[in-house]
């Protein structure tokens, strides 16, 4: 078998085991291929996914940045930059959150996740107007997008202001995706902060028994007791 076979085989069963959630196999086989060419984006990509998955941040953002700088690797590159900015998200790298996500809308791709996210990092980063204007954008581009709807009504129940427009946001994310802890958790949040306690303890018992290590959901629980 020649190197460039190997490499693809290792690729293959890789991926594989990663739909398995098998991590470290798919880690291993990613890794041999890596032996094989060290330049390879497609390597690069896989190791990112498969690190990202098991947490290990440091290293997924190594390895995506690696296929995000490759000319070799155009293909990828929307879904690299989604994934890195939302790493960096997580390490609270706004800024360079910001650069990814806008890469994406300057490349000609009118993304509902992009405004999504730039719409939360703005309202982390205390810009509310911002915040609001680059969510209803993502809403507009995609009306089923219930990331987008919770994050509107969140930011507005948190704000103490137009709650009947958070009500109305949450309940829309709700009814997308009923399982959801976050968006249990946020209209429970909307009702406590309309004085609406019946509905908000039943909301939020809800998200705490989908996501009972939750420490945000067990402080909205905590304030209706307070």
């Amino acid at each position: 078998m020649n190197r460039q076979k190997q490499i693809d085989q290792y690729l293959e069963d890789g991926k594989q085991y990663f739909e398995k959630k098998s991590y470290e196999l798919a880690l291993q086989n990613f890794l041999d291929a890596l032996e094989l060419d060290k330049d390879n984006p497609d390597t690069h990509y896989y190791l990112g996914i498969v690190y990202a998955r098991m947490g290990r941040y440091d290293w997924a953002v190594d390895y995506l940045q690696k296929v995000f700088d490759s000319e070799l690797a155009y293909i990828n590159k929307i879904h690299t930059a989604m994934i890195l900015g939302y790493l960096y998200t997580l390490q609270e790298r706004y800024e360079e959150a910001l650069e990814l996500f806008r890469s994406i809308i300057d490349m000609g791709l009118e993304s509902a996740q992009a405004y999504a996210a730039i719409g939360y990092i703005m309202d982390r980063k205390g810009q509310f107007k911002d915040a609001i204007m680059n969510l209803y954008r993502a809403v507009e581009i995609d009306p089923d997008n219930a990331n987008a709807h919770n994050s509107l009504g969140y930011i507005y129940a948190e704000s103490n202001l137009n709650l009947d427009e958070a009500l109305k946001e949450c309940k829309k994310a709700v009814s997308l995706d009923r399982g959801n802890p976050a968006y249990l958790d946020s209209l429970g949040w909307v009702y406590y902060k309309l004085g609406e306690k019946s509905q908000a303890r039943s909301y939020l018992k809800k998200a705490l028994k989908k996501a009972p290590a939750n420490e945000e959901i067990k402080s909205h629980l905590q304030a209706m007791m307070d």
